[in-house]
């Protein structure tokens, strides 16, 4: 099945809080709801440097590419893998795979030269598969 990836809209709000809440509930991630929601309104309205690309069809998709863009002295403009999430049905079909590859392309044609993601242990087979190397150890500080 080939994977369909368009960036999603205000439009898309109860669809991208739907897959965003099956996400956080399956992976254990647990924000506060109101914080969640006013982070997921402002990648939709473009108040963020960043994006969120719904994968699927347009009536129901089955999934969703979160990327923040950052830009650094050394490399420009780069973009990062947020969270990556496909329902449990329609998995193992490629469509992750087919995502984060039309992505990338998407990405490079617009002057960006680095992906980054931080990998979950769970899916240290995935990302390598699509060129994803390491690059050190990734830290962060919640302020």
């Amino acid at each position: 099945m080939a994977a369909t990836l368009r960036i999603a809209g205000e439009a898309d709000a109860t669809s991208v809080a739907r897959l965003v809440a099956a996400c956080h509930e399956e992976t254990g991630v647990q924000p506060d709801p109101a914080r969640r929601d006013d982070a997921i309104a402002a990648l939709l309205d473009g108040g963020m440097p960043g994006a969120l690309y719904l994968i699927g069809p347009p009536s129901s998709p089955v999934g969703y590419l979160a990327i923040s863009f950052g830009h650094a002295p050394a490399t420009g403009t780069t973009a990062r893998l947020e969270e990556i999430y496909v329902r449990p049905p329609v998995r193992g079909r490629g469509m992750g795979t087919e995502s984060i590859q039309a992505l990338s392309k998407m990405l490079s044609q617009n002057g960006i030269e680095i992906l980054s993601a931080t990998v979950p242990e769970s899916e240290s087979g995935f990302f390598p598969r699509l060129r994803f190397q390491p690059y050190g150890p990734d830290m962060r500080r919640a302020l």
